[in-house]
């Protein structure tokens, strides 16, 4: 079926590469945005493609977190929960978002829209806490905006599902002052988080200098030294 429906994107794969073999992950990219996930059959498919042993390509599926070998949300949920987003409300925004989608990590909802995974570092702590949808990254997600971030996602449910949920077209999107997600530019999406400006402290008081021991404020009384 891929070589049926994307023989032209297939092709210009192959072309990349002196060994076909080299084009695996792009191929098995292809394939799980085609199918939903790497069914067996759509890895032997691929294998087939790259005259590759099955077995090769069973163990690269096996091996990479983003490959799917299980049917999956059509939105895949990442929550980074590494240290600085858990600083930051990390923990709260996993349970405000298990609550609304009533379903725990690794787990998907009745209607097959969204699946839920905690996932360690996404390289964007400076907006922290951070939510993967399909690989698009969406900065500052707190819990107050779990509803507003849900109602966007199903909205974009047939652009999800078009889209496929590896990422191959992941965009970013940050929060506007009406509340709604707006897309920002990948080329330069992290921008410093804006602090209340306050005015430096005051330098402390500088300490009196001793003055030098000249011998005149030694007290008549004191004894020479034996040595």
């Amino acid at each position: 079926m891929l070589l049926e429906t994307h023989r032209a994107e297939i092709e210009t794969i192959l072309s990349r590469y002196d060994s076909r073999r080299s084009a695996v992950l792009p191929l098995l990219y292809l394939a799980q945005d085609t199918y939903g996930y790497l069914t067996e059959a759509a890895i032997r498919e691929v294998a087939a493609i790259l005259d590759m042993p099955p077995t090769d390509v069973f163990e690269v599926v096996g091996f990479y977190t983003l490959f799917y070998n299980r049917p999956v949300g059509a939105w895949v949920l990442q929550v980074c929960d590494d240290v600085p987003c858990c600083y930051l409300g990390a923990e709260e925004l996993i349970a405000a978002l298990k609550q609304s989608l009533g379903i725990a990590e690794e787990q998907t909802t009745a209607d097959g829209m969204f699946t839920l995974q905690r996932v360690k570092c996404l390289a964007a702590c400076d907006r922290a806490p951070v939510v993967q949808a399909n690989l698009d990254y969406v900065y500052d997600v707190t819990p107050e905006r779990v509803n507003a971030l849900l109602a966007n996602l199903r909205a974009r449910a047939a652009e999800a599902r078009q889209r496929g949920v590896s990422g191959r077209f992941a965009e970013d999107f940050e929060w506007g002052p009406d509340g709604a997600l707006v897309q920002i530019d990948r080329a330069a999406p992290y921008q410093p988080r804006r602090f209340p400006a306050a005015p430096p402290p005051a330098p402390p008081e500088p300490e009196p200098v001793p003055e030098a021991d000249a011998g005149h404020d030694r007290p008549a009384d004191r004894k020479a030294s034996p040595l």
